[in-house]
């Protein structure tokens, strides 16, 4: 059977779908972070498209497939990257995912625990951090 969406919202920091079938999905937010870190009218902004088989937000550049919203998606919060990243709420991710060259999604992903980090992402992570330290605290005041 062809899925199509028929109508999307926003609700409790979830997005959620009525598919033509009558079945509604849903997801956390920080399954997609370019949603997450969105404001309202951003996320409000939104059109469907191919056959309402997605999503489009023209000004956050992001696209959404119906797929996507029979996928297992978890969010977990418990996790190394996480727990780092919240004790320097201060760090920009979007900059931090730059020095490490990796799309700031993808870092977001492995903050909320959506992707399982490995080692060596992890200590890709901390020198990155360990770096931008060692500048900091070379600054001349």
């Amino acid at each position: 059977m062809d899925v199509k969406i028929e109508k999307v919202w926003f609700e409790e920091g979830k997005i959620f779908i009525l598919t033509n079938m009558g079945e509604e999905r849903n997801h956390f937010l920080e399954v997609f972070p370019s949603l997450y870190y969105a404001s309202e009218d951003e996320r409000n902004n939104f059109y469907l498209w191919d056959d309402n088989h997605s999503i489009r937000w023209p000004n956050i550049d992001e696209d959404i497939h119906v797929s996507n919203f029979f996928e297992e998606e978890t969010v977990n919060y418990d996790n190394e990257v996480n727990k780092l990243l919240s004790k320097y709420p201060y760090l920009d991710i979007k900059v931090l995912a730059e020095l490490m060259g990796m799309h700031w999604t993808k870092l977001a992903r492995f903050r909320f625990g959506v992707y399982k980090t490995s080692e060596e992402t992890l200590k890709k992570i901390k020198a990155t951090i360990r770096k931008l330290g060692k500048e900091m605290s070379a600054a001349v005041l």
